[in-house]
């Protein structure tokens, strides 16, 4: 009797141990379930590009302004490599914003944005608006005849690449 008493006093604690957990699990299952809807709401990890008739150079100094006109805070830039340059940027909100350049030819630039973790389609598509209007030219959703990718380098690639899209111009 006395053992059917402790198994029965160790189901009862093992129970109610296991009681708070069902709340985390919900939630737990609630904040996955909501970053889901997100991600499928944005068509997946975005990145947005286009192709921009200009240098390389020209197109950095234009996403700056295109950058205070949305209020984005400029974090700096980096040259990854001789064709490719990344600006980084801070929201009002506090997503992040990066924008790649890549000089596919002297006088064209492919740039790819993606806002916040998902990509934020309509502020890219605001961005790629600022950036035409700076450069006082319109945008491409594909690469002109002759241009090709540089080279890549001899670093491996990453086993996940975001999905791309491609901005519709409008």
């Amino acid at each position: 009797m006395a053992t059917q008493r402790r198994w029965a006093w160790l189901a009862v604690v093992g129970v109610v141990a296991v009681l708070p957990l069902g709340g985390c699990v919900a939630l737990l299952a609630a904040g996955a379930g909501g970053g889901a809807v997100a991600y499928v709401e944005n068509g997946g990890v975005a990145n947005f590009y286009a192709y921009y008739p200009t240098s390389v150079t020209r197109v950095s100094a234009a996403s700056k302004a295109a950058f205070r006109e949305m209020g984005i805070h400029y974090n700096g830039e980096i040259r990854k490599s001789p064709s490719e340059y990344l600006i980084e940027g801070t929201t009002m909100n506090g997503q992040t914003a990066k924008v790649t350049l890549t000089s596919m030819a002297t006088d064209v630039t492919k740039v790819n944005i993606r806002i916040g973790t998902f990509g934020d389609k309509p502020l890219s598509l605001r961005f790629q608006k600022l950036l035409s209007q700076q450069l006082g030219m319109a945008a491409s959703p594909q690469a002109p005849t002759g241009a090709v990718l540089p080279q890549a380098s001899s670093q491996p690639a990453t086993p996940q690449q975001p999905q791309q899209q491609t901005i519709p111009l409008q």
